[in-house]
């Protein structure tokens, strides 16, 4: 695999303390972090994943980084696109040229939030991480509050995944939509 030179900087500042974006089920681990993703974020996600049957495409999530009641989440408002990354049919690469233009439509239409993850599709072949995609985890995505959503354009209603890191490896966890 070629060396990738995605350089996602860590933001220092802690999670800023708030209340929860929406309902969590009650029986949702205290110490496990949440993820809210705002209902026309996901929408328009599956509309962007489904743009592509044949090859995978790629991004990241901004929002932000909360606490509330000791419990940490994460809310996805946005989405920027790798429209210059490398699609193939089975692997999306992230090359410097898209990392320019994502840092690039950060600082212009998203200066207030941060990168909370990153997305990719699957299509046709399900919801789940591959060694490709861990690659990518354990070297620009590895702080606590990163996740990593896989997105299937080929399944019912564009099926959809979120990984958060627990224990220091990649667990699929329910996310939480928000009605805005």
């Amino acid at each position: 695999m070629d060396e990738l030179k995605i350089r996602i900087k860590p933001i220092l500042k802690k999670a800023e303390k708030s209340r929860l974006p929406g309902r969590i089920d009650r029986d949702y681990p205290s110490k496990v972090l949440a993820v809210f993703i705002r209902e026309a974020v996901l929408n328009k996600l599956r509309k962007f994943a489904s743009s592509d049957l044949h090859f995978e495409l790629g991004g990241v999530l901004v929002g932000r980084v909360g606490k509330a009641s000791k419990r940490m989440f994460v809310e996805i408002t946005d989405y920027v696109p790798a429209s210059k990354g490398i699609s193939r049919r089975a692997s999306f690469e992230f090359t410097n040229e898209a990392q320019q233009e994502i840092h690039q439509v950060i600082q212009e239409r998203f200066k207030e939030s941060r990168i909370v993850g990153w997305f990719h599709t699957h299509p046709g072949y399900g919801i789940f991480l591959s060694s490709a995609d861990q690659f990518i985890d354990d070297h620009y995505f590895k702080e606590r509050y990163h996740i990593a959503m896989v997105l299937d354009p080929t399944r019912h209603d564009v099926e959809a995944g979120v990984f958060i890191w627990d224990k220091g490896k990649r667990t699929r966890v329910p996310w939480f939509e928000v009605k805005v």
